[in-house]
């Protein structure tokens, strides 16, 4: 099965794949070619592809996929055919995840058809910590506890977060 990491890069590797053939197909067809798709990995599916934080932290497994997706609806139906296969599901409210200010995002892969990128973990921390504090009560406290993250107590307190849901 491998590491989340691994398991995405065969999703989007098998994502860029299907998009060359179906851009051959529309080519073939005198259609317009679908353009470099680009994923926005955030929220759990984020700090489980990051190897380091995933072996570092007590991440819950979850079979939902938090990204927000820049790609045409034909394109949404293969990945999505494509994480069912893995035992994943496209989370649809994804886009309701609050990115906080600050927030970068890193290139994690970067294939001919596919572009993902992940946001920085720190934010991530901070979002969970934030939005659904009770949710992720011992989440944030080992990572308070890691001295992994410096900033990590001043963005929660400044984006409005309580450390007393984490005491």
């Amino acid at each position: 099965m491998g590491t989340t990491r691994q398991r995405l890069e065969r999703i989007f590797r098998d994502l860029d794949k299907r998009i060359a053939e179906i851009n051959f197909e529309r080519r073939t067809e005198g259609l317009r070619l679908f353009s470099k798709t680009k994923v926005r990995l955030l929220g759990q599916t984020s700090l489980m592809a990051n190897d380091r934080i995933s072996a570092m932290f007590s991440l819950a497994q979850t079979a939902d996929l938090d990204a927000v997706l820049k790609m045409d609806d034909l394109l949404k139906n293969e990945f999505t055919k494509l994480l069912i296969r893995e035992g994943l599901v496209y989370d649809e409210d994804s886009y309701l995840i609050w990115i906080p200010h600050g927030a970068k995002f890193e290139r994690l892969f970067d294939f001919e058809n596919v572009g993902v990128e992940t946001i920085d973990p720190e934010s991530a921390l901070v979002s969970k910590a934030v939005k659904a504090p009770e949710k992720n009560k011992q989440l944030i406290r080992e990572a308070i506890a890691s001295d992994e993250f410096p900033t990590l107590v001043d963005r929660i307190l400044a984006n409005g977060g309580k450390l007393e849901n984490f005491a």
